[in-house]
């Protein structure tokens, strides 16, 4: 069980990373577009950039589904994939659907495969006969099983649009916990593909608890090495500036040589401090429809002060957390040439 569980994480990963150029993509052109004022004009550059941006946000499932099913049946997957993802988008089943068709249409080619046909026909099975049987098939079935994943989704979708005050806390809370709690690993990647589909449904506050996640265990642990410097080696307080700029571009596994050293503590301290920087940054209205680029992206938020201002509480809480929990070390002796 668990081996199937850490392929199915493998091919929807997969997905997840041939699908985020699209996302960056539109979500930046939708947040320029909406700063230029797009969002309030019929007509103009800055409303054909909102438009542009939604559309290339339309492919995010297509891609997504696609390139799942490459994971699993290698190219002839791609476009049963893309083809169960487009009707995953038309039938309003979104991310979740679109997950459902990857699956489907990788397992489905890999069946096709396996069926035997005659020696004239072996060259027409990848062109012809897998496209056609598989797109079919996927389509087929989507439209059938994808009705009671489109009501799911847009049930998900009018929760999260409804959430507000201590509701909305509380689901920042949790995204900015699961990001930092294995730092890019399966809980952090779960979370960031809820964050990343939401996009796709124009719901952008999310994603602006899962960058606290992203970018405050790093700098708020180089933080606690100026804090507390006698709770941190020698290594650990000469990595706080590399730190610090791994977490600023959004690398997360820059936490993991403190976590590794020190888990009991580390873990919990990264876990509470982002759980509060996601919390307030949903509270006070932070939106981020850009899932990648680190600090750089910050000024395309929505309301992006009040993103700073979450994110430095996010960071001052974890440093503060880190310093008291932690013990003192004892101090390493620099390692000096003799003459």
């Amino acid at each position: 069980m668990k081996k199937v569980l850490e392929e199915a994480k493998t091919h929807l990963m997969t997905g997840v990373s041939y699908m985020l150029p699209f996302v960056v993509a539109g979500g930046l052109l939708l947040t320029v577009g909406l700063l230029l004022g797009g969002g309030e004009q019929e007509a103009g550059f800055a409303k054909k950039t909102v438009d542009t941006g939604v559309l290339i946000f339309k492919l995010m499932v297509p891609v997504m589904a696609g390139y799942m099913a490459f994971s699993i049946a290698d190219r002839p997957g791609i476009a049963p994939g893309m083809v169960g993802g487009m009707v995953a988008n038309e039938i309003g089943a979104g991310f979740l659907g679109g997950i459902v068709a990857g699956f489907l249409a990788g397992y489905i080619v890999n069946g096709i495969k396996t069926i035997p046909v005659h020696r004239y026909f072996v060259q027409l099975k990848p062109i012809i006969i897998i496209p056609l049987l598989g797109a079919g098939a996927v389509a087929l079935l989507m439209y059938i099983i994808g009705q009671p994943i489109a009501a799911l989704s847009e049930g998900l979708e009018a929760w999260l649009k409804s959430l507000s005050g201590g509701n909305l806390i509380v689901l920042g809370m949790i995204i900015g916990a699961m990001m930092a709690f294995d730092m890019g690993g399966p809980v952090n990647k779960v979370a960031f593909a809820f964050c990343v589909g939401m996009l796709n449904q124009e719901i952008y506050a999310p994603m602006a608890a899962c960058w606290i996640g992203i970018m405050t265990p790093p700098i708020g642990l180089a933080l606690a090495t100026r804090i507390a410097p006698k709770k941190f080696t020698i290594a650990e307080r000469q990595s706080a500036l590399p730190t610090t700029f791994m977490g600023a571009t959004g690398i997360t596994e820059g936490a993991i040589p403190f976590a590794v050293t020190d888990p009991l503590r580390v873990i919990p301290s990264i876990v509470i401090g982002s759980a509060v920087g996601g919390a307030l940054a949903l509270a006070f209205g932070a939106q981020a429809p850009v899932p990648s680029g680190g600090i750089f992206v910050v000024p395309f938020f929505i309301k992006p002060v009040m993103f700073v201002v979450a994110f430095v509480i996010g960071i001052v809480v974890t440093a503060i957390t880190a310093s008291v929990l932690k013990k003192k070390v004892d101090e390493e002796m620099p390692i000096t040439e003799e003459a």
